[in-house]
């Protein structure tokens, strides 16, 4: 009886290590047709900020789901969309990228900055006028912030990518032919999206996904160099970009969420881990929560589209199986099956010698 509860104990330990993975986090929230674009995580006062893409406002998100506006700017709110936005700790603030989304003839497209604590307007830059050639249309779309303060914002149409300054002067930075001429791989009504997300590494530079080819391009701060990453598969209908504590990049693509690891300072990639996504829940962009919790908005932006109407939203919380797994190996799965196997042979084996020592003494 006794070597029977020990191996059903020692079952039990390899059942929990072996179980699924943990429990994740959801906040669930109701805003009748906020429709969120982007959204941040601000450590300094523990919450998101997310944009909504039809009230053009910025608003926080509380843990326990309480939903308040951030920011409700009247040169835009009611007007324009919020797409991406990004929250600079360092510099105590929140950047906004705001955009027309009649893509037809798009009139607008700009970038806004609010400080964290009073929601004061910090610079308000219009992004359609600073362009390559007159008249070209523009579709600002994701940003990112590097340490010095300075916003990359990613154009879509134009396939470059502005600079904005910290007090809000603006620039075409980076604009290259590599952008330009890569094969469309997404055959969809989607196709005119080229750059999308994009985000800094502290190394000193940028990376940079193409929605319509699938492509991931890696870009020098010191020269706005542009160089392809080279990976054995592409990224199609990939969006939002975020980089984890761990140095792996987060992709958001339509049908998946996957995790890219690279081993030569990016100039090589490849995918290390994938959580599968329900294509109808359009989710576009990710978020960290800490270094390594990683959350994902829904935008339900098809039902927009589609003439709808939506009140329930939430943040998920998302894990890569590759992560969960990793954190209880395989090595140690062995060495508790083995030391199952070693203690109950020794116990027959102590069992067979007490036998024997009692005929004997018999």
């Amino acid at each position: 009886m006794t070597r029977l509860l020990l191996i059903l104990s020692c079952m039990q330990i390899i059942v929990r290590v072996t179980a699924g993975p943990p429990p994740v986090e959801t906040i669930k929230f109701q805003a009748p047709d906020i429709f969120p674009g982007g959204f941040d995580w601000d450590d300094k006062h523990d919450r998101f900020l997310l944009g909504s893409t039809t009230f053009g406002s910025l608003f926080s998100l509380s843990l326990d789901g309480t939903l308040n506006e951030f920011v409700k700017d009247s040169d835009y709110a009611g007007k324009f969309a919020i797409l991406g936005i990004s929250v600079d700790g360092i510099h105590n603030r929140v950047v906004a990228v705001i955009q027309d989304l009649n893509f037809s003839a798009p009139v607008f497209s700009g970038i806004a900055a609010y400080d964290l604590d009073s929601n004061k307007r910090l610079f308000f830059t219009r992004l359609d006028t600073v362009v390559l050639k007159e008249g070209e249309k523009t579709l600002a779309n994701d940003v990112a912030i590097d340490a010095m303060g300075n916003a990359y914002v990613t154009n879509s149409f134009g396939n470059y990518v502005w600079r904005v300054t910290k007090d809000g002067t603006a620039a075409v930075y980076a604009e290259d032919t590599i952008l330009t001429t890569q094969p469309v791989v997404v055959n969809t009504s989607t196709d005119f999206y080229g750059l999308n997300g994009i985000v800094y590494h502290k190394n000193g530079f940028l990376l940079v996904v193409q929605t319509n080819s699938g492509a991931l391009f890696k870009i020098d701060l010191n020269d706005a160099k542009v160089h392809n990453v080279i990976m054995r598969e592409s990224l199609p209908s990939a969006d939002g970009l975020v980089l984890r504590g761990d140095g792996t990049l987060v992709v958001v693509t339509r049908e998946k969420v996957l995790l890219l690891g690279s081993a030569s300072g990016w100039e090589a990639a490849n995918v290390v881990g994938t959580v599968v996504l329900n294509s109808s829940d359009f989710v576009t962009c990710a978020a960290m929560r800490t270094s390594t919790r990683t959350y994902i908005l829904p935008s339900y932006s098809s039902e927009i589209w589609g003439g709808m109407s939506r009140t329930n939203f939430e943040v998920r919380e998302i894990q890569f199986s590759e992560e969960w797994q990793e954190d209880t190996p395989m090595w140690l799965i062995v060495v508790i099956v083995v030391a199952v196997l070693v203690v109950t042979a020794w116990r027959f084996q102590m069992a067979y010698f007490y036998k024997q020592y009692r005929r004997k003494r018999a």
